[in-house]
């Protein structure tokens, strides 16, 4: 009885202390906000949230005030392939005016809880110098799983003036990538399903199944996991570590469209504090378009 008494009594120990220990931050916590911070600022003024799912379900269901930006809407083929630019300055300027978002204003974008799509509008912004965003932390399903407040209603704002001033640092070409394949110090990441890395699915858009020369495979769903949006520092490190990837590399991320899939890895890697993280915005659209450009499946 004393060794049952004994066992117990250390599992109990186990639990509180497992319970007790902090979670270690990301490098880049700034990056993110959580539910509970949120929910603080929510009806600030200066505050902009911003939904970044489909209207549909959008009109469904909403966090109060959101402005829906679908995530596909800040993605044009024709600007990713003349200067790798996602859209071209002239339609940030109105998406994001038409927001109430300005120089002053507090981003604070979600999806479904995914990561994806909010990640495509974080870069977007990010891309033409709104430094102010955030990603919420486990999307609205975090947020509904909590019990928080919803709406239906579409909600308006009054238009600010959003002056787009694009970093192209933040970007590489079609060109630069063709004359880049492997550089040592370069590693491109390939976000997309295994289907359409090996070739099997060739989604519309693509002309051409496979994936860039060289480029390693990892799915964006490997930094995610099934609470928030986000794994653990840990894990994340763990991720990129059994793939070679180490901050002193250059890393370039794409997928299909350019935003989305490979702004999530992009995130990610910002969160954990790598500086040397670019986006491939032509992607597999641009790069299978062109038949001089070599392809592996």
């Amino acid at each position: 009885m004393d060794y049952v008494r004994k066992l117990i009594t250390g599992i109990v120990c186990i639990f509180i202390l497992s319970v007790a220990l902090p979670v270690k931050a990301y490098t880049q916590q700034k990056l993110l906000t959580s539910t509970e911070e949120l929910s603080k600022i929510m009806h600030n003024p200066n505050v902009r949230i911003l939904d970044a799912v489909d209207p549909a379900l959008y009109n469904r269901a909403h966090i109060p005030g959101a402005i829906n930006i679908f995530y596909q809407n800040l993605t044009k083929i024709e600007e990713r392939k003349k200067n790798g630019f996602p859209i071209s300055e002239k339609e940030a300027e109105k998406i994001f005016s038409d927001a109430g978002i300005d120089s002053g204003t507090q981003v604070v974008v979600y999806d479904g809880g995914e990561g994806a799509f909010a990640s495509g509008v974080w870069f977007v912004l990010d891309f033409f110098g709104h430094k102010n965003v955030r990603v919420l932390d486990g999307g609205f399903r975090k947020w509904i799983s909590e019990g928080r407040p919803v709406a239906q209603s579409v909600s308006k704002v009054e238009k600010k003036k959003f002056a787009a001033k694009p970093r192209s640092e933040m970007i590489v070409t079609t060109e630069w990538i063709r004359e880049n394949l492997g550089i040592k110090g370069l590693v491109i990441l390939d976000s997309r399903s295994l289907k359409e890395y090996i070739g099997v699915d060739v989604r519309p858009g693509a002309s051409r199944g496979g994936h860039i020369p060289g480029a390693i495979h990892l799915e964006w769903v490997e930094v995610s996991d099934k609470i928030n949006s986000f794994k653990s520092i840990e894990e994340l490190e763990k991720v990129f570590k059994q793939r070679g990837i180490t901050k002193d590399i250059a890393v370039v991320t794409y997928c299909h469209s350019g935003i989305g899939r490979s702004t999530e890895l992009a995130f990610a890697l910002k969160l954990l504090g790598y500086n040397k993280v670019y986006e491939y915005t032509g992607s597999w659209e641009a790069w299978s378009s062109d038949p001089r450009l070599p392809i592996e499946k």
